[in-house]
């Protein structure tokens, strides 16, 4: 059972690191694990709205290292950031469940296996993605409804939720940008 930390013991790394590391190898630091978290951003083209909420996400993650606790919260943190995005590119005329969003999205193509960075040898028939309709959606409802399984690895949860979200903000080539900041700019003088 986890207790009410003291107010000396905040800012001390939380034990549980230390027994996960006799079981993976490796106890975290948080220097790296802010370094990693700095590297993970979403596209511009992603509204500010689902950045803000991805920033919570990443802030959570760097505090599990303190209150390893977190970690299951930060993963839930990911499918409501998910959901949300899914929401706002789908904008559906009638309220859907996440599930339906999943599979509107796969069925749509708007996110593919080779797109995800964890994924070495992506399907071109989109089977992982596929099998994440149903997957996912359970794993956020069973953290919606209470859980209390720790888990391993939250960091793992934030690239891939970065992953996902830029899929359905892809990011404008380059040139595009500068266009569009040309087109801006010559409309305004």
């Amino acid at each position: 059972m986890d207790e009410f930390k003291s107010l000396d013991k905040l800012t001390e790394m939380d034990e549980k690191h230390q027994l996960m590391g006799i079981v993976s190898g490796s106890v975290p630091s948080l220097e790296g694990m802010h370094k990693y978290l700095s590297e993970e951003a979403l596209n511009d083209e992603v509204p500010d709205e689902i950045k803000g909420q991805f920033n919570v996400a990443k802030n959570m993650a760097l505090y599990s290292y303190y209150f390893y606790a977190l970690a299951p919260e930060v993963d839930l943190k990911t499918y409501t950031v998910i959901e949300r995005a899914l929401r706002i590119k789908t904008n559906p005329k009638k309220k859907m469940m996440f599930k339906a969003l999943m599979n509107h999205a796969v069925s749509q193509r708007w996110i593919k296996d080779s797109w995800f960075r964890h994924i070495d040898n992506p399907s071109p028939d989109n089977e992982w993605c596929k099998s994440m309709v149903d997957v996912m959606s359970d794993l956020r409802n069973s953290k919606a409804h209470g859980s209390s399984i720790l888990v391993g690895d939250c960091l793992h949860h934030i690239s891939s939720c970065a992953d996902f979200v830029n899929q359905l903000f892809p990011a404008l080539p380059a040139r595009n940008k500068s266009s569009k900041k040309d087109a801006l700019t010559r409309a305004s003088s």
